[in-house]
Formats: structure tokens, C-alpha cells, sequence
């Protein structure tokens, strides 16, 4: 009627779906069907992410990880809440989840299967706690990552059954197989085949966990990052250097279309630039031209002029003239154009738990630890050793070693394709493939380097010949082509690798050190 009339007619809609839900908690069903949303608790809004927060880890005790855990989803908790909400004792509940749900650290306590509700409120309005336990035994669920094309859903995806034994009751676990589909969707020749799940949650066996760290977040990269230009002044004032803010492919708005004519053409004192090393320059065993930053500290020292209530964080005093003024440019676009929920000031962003600060620490006592390689956090693992004093942005994890030797180990073992093809079924699949290896690697039993066993020895060797001979290929690619990005980097020398007798070497080595054939 609204809608013949020409009037707002969204109101119907808006109070069914409030009305629905209220009807089917008071007269529950037998079956669940649904897709629930695949949403990082930090995509929601305050007030939501909030309320979505305090279900997760109190009415039902599915929050797993620390500080990163925000960047889980809410399928879990909207799996639990409807079986919760809506689903009779003895009703099933089949659900599409994203392909992590059956073996990433994030879902872990979801797939126990039993959900701890905590008592809340209190006096006439308590509510008391409770177990919901569902039986996750009752049908084998579904592994469709294999499944062609996989782009239907921008990450892959799976489909998870239950069957809700009541609250106190003997929960199955979400464990052992799963039905993997192949073939191409909709055609009748799909095949199934049972698999075992890989449980991505396995503590680190490692004792590289214990070494390794996340790189600063070097964030919004525009307002750090530099391009040098050429000064216009006849006299260039000593020891500075001009510069234009690098714009990035992978910048993100508000900062791609952010008008940054403020920091353009500067000249700034060079004691704060700095070599960065992110993803897009380590390539396997060496590192391309590391890109330049402006930070907010003076090179060859570990001293950062903090001051909580200074500029963004800092005591400008601290600063050369220049980069005084710099820093208060950069730091009010900071507080413009930050997200709402971030309450950083920018050198808070820059120093994000303690991963700059870290990283100057060890440049100015790495103790028994001198020497480092990095790693990136996504696709295939990629290492190269680094130099000392060059800083590590967060796209890339840094290890510390007690030599080169121990280096050229750790490279052998991280850059094979050997490692690549164990660490995989551990990876989360997200839409352009696998991802954060780093969450991974250290699960793997790599030992630490020993010079006195001979297969360490092996591993150390066949990866100091593979660096040497992937620095004659990167020269001999640069006198072919104009440019050698990455990309081509990479992809050329996993080629030589894997027709070389070096990389051979590598794979047979590696191979008999993590016990695979």
C-alpha cells in the first residue's frame, strides 16, 4: 500500500526484520540454513564492533589472539548466536563460512563446539551461565577451496553442519575430516573426496618464533615515504636533500586522493632519512633498492624524542629546523584524516607496539644476535639477509641470527619450495591466495641452526650458493631489462632456482631437514 501510494515504503521492511527475529527466538526451528556475514570485527562500526566484541568473549567465549584478534570475522559468532537464538535441542544448522573456519587459530575455540555462556546482569536480572554445545560429528563438512572458479566469494569458502545437543551437553569438535569438492560448480561431474583438515592452530615448535618480529607501521605510507627532486635553488643548503611524497599503487583513500602540495618540493635535513625495506623489495636470497622514509628521529641514533604531549607524539625539539615543520604538517593530516576508531597519534601508529623502537634497540645492541634476515608476511615465503641499519616496514617479519652461516640456513629453508608446499595447508586463503605465512612458519619443527650437526652445516651451505648465484642472476637480469621490479625479480629467480643446481641443492637439503620425501 505505502508503496502504490508513492510513500517511504522502507519502514515495512525495516520492522519485519526487526519483528522476524523476535517471533523465531520464541518459537524456534529445526533447521538453520544461511551464509553468515564474513566481516573483521575492525570493519564494524564503535558501537557495534563493541557490542560485537562483548558477545564474542563473554556470552560465548569465542574470542581467540591478542591484539590482532579484531581482525578475525564475526561468522563464528553469528554461527553460535543463531543456534543460540534460534534453533531448537536436537535442530541442525547448516552455515557457508569462509575456508578458515575449519582450521585457523581464529576459530579455535568455535570449533570446540561447546560455547561458554558467562552469567550477566544481576538481582531479579540475572542471568545465569550456561554451556551451549552443538555436535559438529553429525555431518562432515564441506572443503570447497578446490572448487572451479573460485572467485564466487572473494576468499575461499566452506560449509560447516551442527547439530544442537542442548545447553551442558557432550560437544563434538569441528576436527579430523572434511569433504573436499574438485571439479567445476554446477556441472554433474563434480567430485568429492575425503581429506583430513590441517589445524592451523598448532602451538610454534620452532625456537624462531621466539626470535622473529613484525616490521614498524610505516603508515600512511605518503606521509612518510619520499621521492628525492631536484632543488631549483643554486645553493642547496649542506647535508639536505629535496624531496616529493611517493604516492603508492596500494595507497588506500583518504590518503590516495589526499593533497599533499604542503610536503612537495621540501628540502629537509638528510640525518632523518632513512632506507626501508618492505615487501615489494625482498626477493629470494637478496633485497632490490630499499625505498627512502622521513622519521621522526636522527639516523645512528636509538633515540627517539618521545613526549605524549608533544606534535604527534614528539618533542620537536628533537628534530632538525626542517623536519620540525615537517613533522607538524604531516601530524595534523594524520589527525584529519585517521579512521574515527583510531585513537593513535601518528608516532603512536609509527611505534605500534613497540615495533620501530624494537628494531633500533637491536640496531644499537643486537647482542649475541648480530646478523638478521627478513621474511614477507604473504604469498610464498621470501627471505633475504639484511643490512644493519636499514629499518623494516610491517609488510615484512625480521629474524635475528648469530651469524651469517645461521642466515644462510634460515634462507635456504625459507625461500625453498620445499618449506612452501608444508607451510600451504597452514596459510589462510584470501581472495588473491594464501596469506600471513608469518603466522605459520615458526609451527613448522625447523631446529635451530647447530654447526655442529652436518645436515645444518648442508642446509647453511646450499643456501650461501644459492645467494651467490641469485646475485649473478638479478645482474645479469638488470643488463637485459631497463627496470627490475619485483614481480619479475622474484618470478626469474624462482626459475633459475628450480633448473639450477644450486636450488637442487636447497630442495634436497631442506627436505631432509623438515623429514619430507
Amino acid at each position: 500500500m505505502l508503496h502504490n501510494e508513492g510513500r517511504d515504503h522502507i519502514w515495512a521492511y525495516y520492522t519485519r526484520n526487526l519483528v522476524r527475529p523476535v517471533i523465531l527466538a520464541r518459537n524456534k526451528v529445526d533447521v538453520i540454513i544461511g551464509n553468515p556475514p564474513w566481516l573483521n570485527y575492525n570493519q564494524t562500526i564503535n558501537t557495534l564492533r563493541t557490542e560485537l566484541e562483548r558477545q564474542s568473549r563473554d556470552l560465548y567465549d569465542l574470542w581467540a589472539g591478542r591484539h590482532y584478534a579484531t581482525h578475525q570475522d564475526v561468522a563464528g559468532l553469528f554461527f553460535a548466536r543463531s543456534v543460540d537464538l534460534y534453533l531448537k535441542n536436537g535442530g541442525l544448522i547448516g552455515m557457508v563460512m569462509p575456508h578458515s573456519a575449519l582450521q585457523a587459530g581464529q576459530y579455535t575455540k568455535w570449533r570446540k563446539g561447546e560455547w561458554q555462556a558467562k552469567a550477566t546482569g544481576s538481582g531479579r536480572n540475572r542471568i545465569p551461565g550456561r554451556v551451549l554445545s552443538v555436535d559438529f560429528g553429525y555431518k562432515t563438512p564441506w572443503d570447497l577451496e578446490t572448487l572451479e572458479p573460485n572467485n564466487f566469494f572473494p576468499i575461499p569458502a566452506s560449509v560447516a553442519f551442527a547439530q544442537r545437543i542442548g545447553e551442558d551437553g557432550k560437544a563434538t569438535p569441528l576436527q579430523g575430516d572434511v569433504e573436499r569438492w574438485f571439479g567445476k560448480g554446477g556441472l554433474p561431474n563434480v567430485r568429492r573426496a575425503i581429506a583430513n583438515i590441517t589445524d592451523a592452530s598448532l602451538d610454534e615448535r620452532s625456537p624462531y618464533a621466539g626470535y622473529s618480529l613484525d616490521g614498524a607501521t610505516i603508515y600512511p605510507r605518503c606521509l612518510f615515504f619520499i621521492k628525492e627532486s631536484e632543488n631549483p635553488a643554486l645553493i642547496q643548503a649542506g647535508q639536505t636533500i629535496t624531496v616529493n611524497p611517493r604516492r603508492g599503487s596500494q595507497d588506500k583513500d583518504p590518503w590516495r586522493s589526499l593533497d599533499l602540495t604542503a610536503i612537495s618540493g621540501q628540502t629537509i635535513e638528510k640525518s632523518h632519512l632513512f632506507d626501508v625495506h618492505l615487501g615489494e623489495t625482498v626477493a629470494p636470497y637478496l633485497t632490490l633498492n630499499p625505498l627512502k622514509a622521513l622519521l621522526p628521529l636522527k639516523n645512528g641514533s636509538s633515540e627517539i624524542p618521545v613526549d605524549e604531549g608533544g606534535v604527534g607524539g614528539i618533542r620537536v625539539s628533537g628534530l632538525e629546523r626542517r623536519m620540525r615543520e615537517r613533522w607538524r604538517i604531516v601530524s595534523r593530516s594524520w589527525e584529519a584524516n585517521k579512521a574515527a576508531a583510531n585513537k593513535l597519534n601518528l608516532f603512536g601508529q609509527l611505534d605500534y607496539y613497540g615495533k620501530l623502537s624494537s628494531q633500533l634497540a637491536w640496531q644499537l645492541e643486537p647482542g649475541d644476535r648480530p646478523v638478521r634476515i627478513a621474511y614477507t608476511k604473504s604469498g610464498q615465503p621470501t627471505a633475504a639477509i639484511l643490512s644493519r641499519d636499514v629499518i623494516v616496514d610491517h609488510k615484512v617479519f625480521w629474524t635475528t641470527c648469530r651469524n651469517t652461516q645461521e642466515a644462510h640456513y634460515l634462507l635456504a629453508i625459507v625461500n625453498s619450495d620445499t618449506l612452501y608446499k608444508v607451510v600451504i595447508p597452514l596459510m589462510a586463503k584470501g581472495q588473491f591466495g594464501a596469506r600471513d605465512v608469518q603466522k605459520h612458519l615458526w609451527k613448522l619443527p625447523v631446529p635451530e641452526f647447530d654447526a655442529s650437526r652436518a645436515l645444518h652445516v648442508e642446509v647453511s651451505e646450499a643456501g650461501r650458493a644459492a645467494a651467490a648465484g641469485a646475485a649473478k642472476q638479478l645482474n645479469k637480469l638488470r643488463q637485459e631489462r631497463d627496470r627490475v621490479t619485483v614481480t619479475i625479480a622474484r618470478r626469474e629467480l624462482r626459475k633459475w632456482l628450480r633448473a639450477s643446481d644450486e636450488g637442487r641443492a636447497v630442495e634436497e637439503t631442506v627436505g631432509r631437514l623438515l623429514g619430507v620425501g
